[in-house]
């Protein structure tokens, strides 16, 4: 491969962790440099970006701990039932290609977008220690995360903040890092799997997770420490789910 790949890969995998550790969906980065120009498959591309989404976890961990907006003790039941269903959504996906998962799911980022520019009001609420959901709600949606999440990665992230805060009643910060702690739980069991199956390409994934780690961290401390975080979380949001439906549409191959 061209030196060159690798810098583009580094680049895009460090904006990648900034997105991740705000918002979201910063894997439609690096898999389009996986499967675009460097031209993995799928299912390869999709195997290799687990390291650099472990490392960019890792990144933004401290700093929202920290600030405590990671709260184990109190997330227990949704960080148990979302790693269960990523376990069982990262051995389907050895089986089978995540082309059409997507294609029904990108439906759902218009739906999302038109919610995040109607309910403005509950993104940048603090969490709400009385609306917590039921457990008949908690134990189902974020079974269903984790598969998404271990089957697909892409998107998990704006997915997991729509379900927490317009759901569980969290506040988008609070929500990134609880977001982060079960992605970062639940991805060394995919980089196993799919190590073992020989599907990554290890000096893309290890050059990609350098990027992410840096991005993570840049991407945490934007959001702990900026006063106005809230506001800039969900405007960065809006930015991505549009920039995702433009992706999927004019771009499904990505």
């Amino acid at each position: 491969m061209p030196f060159y790949y690798y810098l583009i890969a580094a680049a895009a995998s460090l904006v990648a962790g900034i997105i991740n550790a705000i918002a979201g969906n910063g894997s439609s980065i690096t898999l389009a440099v996986l499967m675009q120009l460097i031209g993995l498959p799928a299912r390869e591309a999709n195997a290799t970006i687990r390291i650099g989404v472990l490392s960019g976890t890792l990144g933004a961990l401290p700093a929202f701990y920290r600030k405590g907006h990671i709260r184990p003790k109190r997330d227990a039941l949704l960080i148990v039932c979302m790693t269960a269903g990523a376990i069982i959504g990262i051995f389907t996906a050895l089986n089978i290609d995540n082309a059409l998962f997507k294609e029904i799911f990108k439906y759902l980022f218009i739906v999302m977008l038109l919610l995040a520019l109607v309910d403005t009001k509950s993104w940048l609420k603090k969490t709400d220690e009385q609306k917590r959901l039921p457990v008949y709600l908690i134990v189902p949606l974020f079974l269903l995360l984790g598969f998404y999440g271990g089957f697909v990665q892409m998107g998990i992230g704006v997915f997991f903040l729509f379900v927490t805060v317009l759901g569980a009643r969290y506040n988008v910060i609070d929500a990134a890092g609880l977001k982060a702690l079960c992605i970062f739980l639940y991805t060394p069991a995919a980089i196993l799997i799919f190590a073992l199956n020989g599907l990554i390409h290890w000096d893309f994934a290890l050059v990609m997770a350098a990027g992410e780690m840096f991005g993570g961290m840049i991407g945490a401390k934007i959001a702990t420490e900026k006063p106005n975080a809230a506001v800039f979380a969900h405007r960065l949001l809006i930015v991505v789910l549009i920039a995702a439906i433009l992706n999927a549409f004019l771009n499904p191959a990505a």
